[in-house]
């Protein structure tokens, strides 16, 4: 199979790389080669010889001989060299137990958006559960999205930018969880507050002017989902990282227990809610559940429940009533709350204490995570999906690029 592999691909390659050296002679261009020492499988030396034209590398073909003779395998973690490989620690260097791979799990989760940890931390999760079914889809993966961005534009990454008059954060997942953090320490008693937007929340607040105020008197509101990295797409501009609550709430969490900050929940149904606490206390024992109360005991006394929050000093909290209720819950009880900050995260319990399924990996890295949702949930989810997306693209490619895509300053 290797050599099956191998054959196929070079009687592709081959034939450029030579008329791109046989037209560099012609112009009398400098050929050369470079050799660099990778770090193989158990730390063994690769030694990979890569053509340069005048002194600029062209196709790499090296790697597909040292697939032929198994020093690389198609799907791995990302080649490094030798001499950063030897000064890694034991730990680190688990990720040699198996060979580099020509497709790397970190390089499609970065294409789809969606890598939040370390290439080490991803190449070592990998190493460690490459299975074969891992390694197939890795591949399913990267093919469709080889296939799907062919010609992949090289588009502006500004900070910020307008989606159908709101403001949206354009940042990456660490920077957002930095933001939060950094919100917690602050002196003032002013409560920080952080919304994510998806395509059905972009739908509510397209001719709902009070929600749409609501958002941009918002601290950040972050990029959810494939629709907004569409409308982006469409403004010529690119997402730097898909920001999705679920995505953050583990490395959220993970900063929470270093720094032994005190959080509350609110929203969901009672046994989601019970579940959540238990599970986060088990998970992040150093965090503090200041308190917790469900979606539905708070109805009739606003400002009875932000006492309570307030007596519990709490740093952080979770609002989770489902867009754009819980914006609209935050933003007409930030007065009364003594919290430093506010999240508005939806379904984020129903995830996080398992009630509700999230997507294969590899549906989430095809941006297809929707697609797993309306099939588990097809009466809650249907009318959101099957007529609230084509609705959203309608509104993106129907909308006046100057009024509800201005690039914000």
């Amino acid at each position: 199979m290797r050599l099956l592999i191998t054959l196929s691909v070079l009687l592709i390659v081959l034939p450029k790389i030579g008329l791109q050296c046989l037209m560099a002679l012609y112009r009398q261009k400098r050929i050369s080669l470079w050799v660099c020492k990778y770090a193989g499988a158990d730390l063994s030396t690769i030694e990979h010889r890569t053509i340069l034209i005048a002194n600029q590398p062209i196709a790499d073909v090296d790697k597909w001989f040292h697939y032929l003779k198994g020093n690389f395998d198609l799907t791995g973690p990302k080649v490094i060299e030798l001499q950063e490989a030897t000064k890694m620690d034991s730990k680190n260097q688990m990720r040699f137990k198996i060979a580099p791979g020509i497709i790397s799990p970190y390089q499609v989760k970065k294409t789809s958006g969606i890598a939040h940890d370390s290439e080490q931390q991803i190449s070592l999760e990998f190493a460690k559960n490459a299975t074969d079914t891992k390694r197939i889809m890795l591949m399913i993966v990267w093919a469709i999205q080889k296939l799907l961005n062919r010609k992949p534009k090289l588009l502006k990454a500004p900070s910020q930018f307008m989606l159908f008059g709101v403001r949206i954060s354009n940042r990456r997942m660490k920077t957002a969880i930095k933001k939060i953090m950094h919100s917690l320490t602050e002196t003032n008693t002013r409560t920080a507050t952080y919304a994510f937007v998806n395509a059905d929340c972009a739908n509510h607040y397209y001719e709902n002017e009070e929600y749409k105020s609501v958002l941009n008197s918002f601290d950040n509101v972050f990029p959810d989902g494939i629709g907004v990295k569409i409308a982006a797409r469409h403004q010529g501009l690119a997402l730097k990282e898909n920001v999705n609550g679920t995505d953050m709430f583990p490395l959220l969490c993970k900063e929470l227990n270093t720094q032994k900050k005190r959080i509350f929940l609110l929203g969901a149904g009672p046994s989601v809610i019970k579940k959540t606490a238990k599970k986060l206390a088990k998970q992040y024992p150093n965090i503090q559940i200041a308190g917790y109360i469900d979606g539905y005991r708070f109805n009739d006394d606003p400002e009875a429940l932000c006492r309570h929050i307030n007596q519990t000093k709490a740093d952080l909290l979770f609002v989770a009533m489902g867009a754009p209720r819980q914006e609209m819950w935050i933003n007409e009880n930030l007065n009364r709350l003594n919290v430093k900050a506010a999240i508005g995260v939806g379904g984020l319990f129903d995830f996080y204490s398992e009630q509700v399924s999230r997507a294969p990996e590899w549906l989430r890295e095809l941006s297809l995570e929707w697609v797993w949702r309306l099939a588990a949930q097809p009466l809650d989810k249907g009318k959101r999906y099957l007529i609230g997306n084509p609705l959203f693209l309608l509104h993106v490619f129907m909308s006046n690029k100057q009024s509800h895509y201005q690039t914000a300053s």
